[in-house]
């Protein structure tokens, strides 16, 4: 019967119901018809309510009409109001059922969760906005990779679990790194960010910042390896372009036969300020160590 059919069967379900509203009954309820205009729901939605358990009708006739208390006005109400903040029925249902001060306190968590996702996304859209903003083309055909060999040598580290938006603790910690380098005899090559496992919006890493340092400084070694490696330019820092960066060394690394050793890094051996730089400035390269 498809679409047309049930929007049929809804209609005479309405009209019966509407029908019901003007036959006697019980005086001291109310029709659905009556409910529906002094809670602010649909009859649509207060059938739909009836068959979920969120607020069934007091009384249900054999011929299915459905007749509620006054008193179920304040439920009612309650579900309208609920469902203007677009909250899942799972949660309004959870609401309604507990009492004042729970129902409170479960709105104000649901709220904070709400407000939380919003500042996530507003701080997305206004990323978003900027690095499309700097962004240049990516280059005709593949990405330039190139290949070099890194010596062993210790670093000093931090290594945290970061979502995308909290980026920022990156410059943070490697200003703490490099002024604890000064302390035991001087940084002893570009810094450099390890990604151990994917960042963005909901993957956190972690991330580990690593200072070299000579040795006798403490920290962790690192050892000597060969990494291929692409320079990467300011107009191509920011996601997404930065990530087309990432599939090419791993790409290159796989079509040679390789294998990745160690996470893929983020290089900065160029001595530029990200934020002061110009779209074609090189600002970092992504490298694999391979083998």
């Amino acid at each position: 019967m498809g679409r047309a059919g049930a929007a049929g069967r809804d209609r005479d379900a309405r009209s019966a119901e509407l029908r019901c509203d003007m036959t006697a009954g019980d005086p001291a309820l109310l029709t659905i018809g009556e409910f529906a205009r002094r809670s602010g729901l649909s009859m649509r939605a207060l059938r739909l309510y009836d068959r979920m358990g969120l607020l069934r009708p007091a009384e249900t006739a054999a011929t299915g009409y459905r007749r509620y208390t006054e008193r179920q006005l304040y439920a009612g109400r309650l579900i309208a109001l609920l469902r203007r903040l677009d909250m899942p029925l799972s949660e309004i249902a959870a609401i309604v059922a507990a009492p004042g001060p729970d129902a409170a306190g479960r709105l104000a968590a649901y709220w904070t969760a709400v407000e939380q996702r919003l500042a996530a996304q507003r701080d997305l859209a206004d990323r978003l906005v900027r690095n499309l903003a700097a962004e240049t083309p990516a280059p005709q055909g593949a990405w330039p990779v190139a290949v070099r060999a890194v010596a062993a040598r210790w670093v000093l580290s931090e290594i945290r679990h970061v979502d995308a938006s909290e980026l920022g603790w990156v410059r943070q910690a490697t200003a703490r790194l490099t002024a604890l380098a000064e302390q035991s005899g001087g940084v002893c090559g570009p810094h450099f960010v390890v990604f151990h496992g994917n960042v963005d919006e909901d993957a956190t890493g972690p991330v580990e910042v690593c200072v070299p340092v000579g040795p006798g400084a403490g920290g962790r070694p690192e050892p000597a390896h060969r990494e291929a490696y692409v320079p990467v330019t300011k107009g191509h820092f920011e996601p997404p372009q930065i990530l087309s960066v990432y599939d090419a060394v791993r790409r290159w690394v796989r079509e040679h036969g390789y294998t990745a050793v160690a996470p893929p890094r983020e290089v900065y051996g160029y001595g530029s300020v990200i934020d002061a730089a110009a779209p074609g400035d090189l600002v970092c390269d992504v490298a694999l160590p391979f083998g």
